[in-house]
């Protein structure tokens, strides 16, 4: 998707590109012949994966990582990364 679809596409919001994508999709990436695989990915899917497919869930899961309590949560501190910085002649001196 990235080298295919995003590169030099430009659009004005999520929603154009989501739209955009699903016709990229549905009309480009799902019907022309796959590069290892020799066939057209919608046609993989339909014999190999579509049975394997279930129902989603009625209830939805709960979500993982939330609490079990109503506590509220302590903040995580971010952890803070010391950076050396150098000049960029002693890489190009390290590879000579």
């Amino acid at each position: 998707m990235r080298e295919s679809f995003f590169y030099g596409r430009t659009f004005i919001n999520d929603a154009d590109l989501n739209e955009q994508a699903e016709r990229w999709v549905e009309g480009t990436a799902n019907v022309r012949l796959h590069g290892t695989t020799d066939e057209r990915p919608v046609d993989r899917f339909e014999r190999d994966e579509r049975q394997a497919l279930h129902p989603l869930a009625l209830v939805p899961y709960r979500r993982l990582g939330s609490q079990l309590s109503a506590e509220p949560s302590r903040p995580v501190l971010a952890t803070t990364v010391q950076v050396q910085r150098r000049p960029l002649r002693e890489y190009s001196e390290a590879v000579s």
